[in-house]
């Protein structure tokens, strides 16, 4: 045990060790994140769905999602794929997640509007192409590493037909300027959110101002094992953000305070971008 503790106080190396696809596949955070997903009173999964009707409504207005064919990317339980159906488009949602998808599928089939699901990691499995519009919502760019990110984008490019937009959302430096670095130690910390059973969480959180960026790194100790999460984050600036898209082929079309058009003020906490892809000559 002196060893678990000891390697858990020691920082690592930004986006050293990389753990995101748990939340979705182990069974019990699983459920616990699809019921944080669809819970109108928390935005710690997603939003409220009177803000994702408000971001569509932006998304619309700049873009306009009827005849549109779209593919939301880490789509969860298909909130915001559902809601931009809802406005015309024919939409295809990708996650990691098997839980999020049932639901989702079963929403499709009670609305009746024809969304289409796929399982798939989108850094690794195959894509579908060709789309009008690419939706990675709520902050998911910022969670992969430099090279993670790189490669998304290349699939992305992919993914789009000739002018056609991806949009997402990022948070800010000024994010960063909010956070600080704490040690917390709890009996079923979150109130059981990482386990079924009894366990202690700790969590600790780093930062790191030169990197612009921030770790919150999880130990769960139970009675029978024990496990970590680290859940990394990337803060940008319009610069940063502006030489990852233009050296993957995109362009910004629209850069806000966020993915409902608020306005963008130095040092932003939140980007929304609409980036373009480039024309075919």
């Amino acid at each position: 045990m002196y060893t678990i503790l000891h390697d858990f106080t020691q920082r690592p190396a930004p986006f050293s060790r990389y753990t995101a696809g748990e939340l979705w596949t182990r069974p019990h955070l699983a459920q616990q994140m699809l019921e944080y997903h669809l819970n109108q009173e928390t935005e710690l999964a997603s939003r409220p769905r009177a803000l994702i009707e408000k971001i569509g409504d932006w998304i619309d207005a700049q873009l306009s999602f009827n005849g549109k064919s779209v593919c939301d990317l880490g789509c969860g339980p298909g909130l915001y794929a559902e809601d931009f159906a809802r406005r015309g488009a024919t939409v295809t949602g990708v996650d990691l997640s098997p839980l999020s998808l049932e639901h989702a599928r079963k929403e499709a089939a009670r609305s009746g509007s024809g969304v289409s699901y796929q399982q798939a990691d989108y850094l690794n499995d195959p894509l579908p192409e060709g789309f009008d519009l690419v939706t990675l919502i709520y902050y998911d760019f910022g969670i992969l590493s430099s090279d993670q990110r790189k490669q998304l984008l290349a699939r992305i490019h992919d993914m789009l037909a000739p002018g056609g937009a991806f949009v997402f959302d990022v948070l800010g430096t000024g994010s960063l300027a909010e956070r600080s670095e704490q040690t917390l130690v709890e009996r079923n910390l979150l109130h059981g959110f990482w386990a079924p059973g009894d366990y202690v969480g700790m969590q600790q959180t780093w930062l790191y101002p030169d990197e612009a960026v921030s770790l919150d790194h999880y130990l769960i100790i139970e009675p029978e094992q024990h496990w970590e999460i680290f859940n990394w984050f990337q803060y940008f600036t319009k610069e940063h953000l502006t030489r990852e898209l233009t050296d993957a082929g995109f362009t910004i079309d629209t850069l806000t305070g966020s993915l409902s058009g608020d306005p963008l003020h130095e040092d932003a906490p939140v980007f929304g971008v609409i980036a373009r892809k480039e024309p075919a000559n």
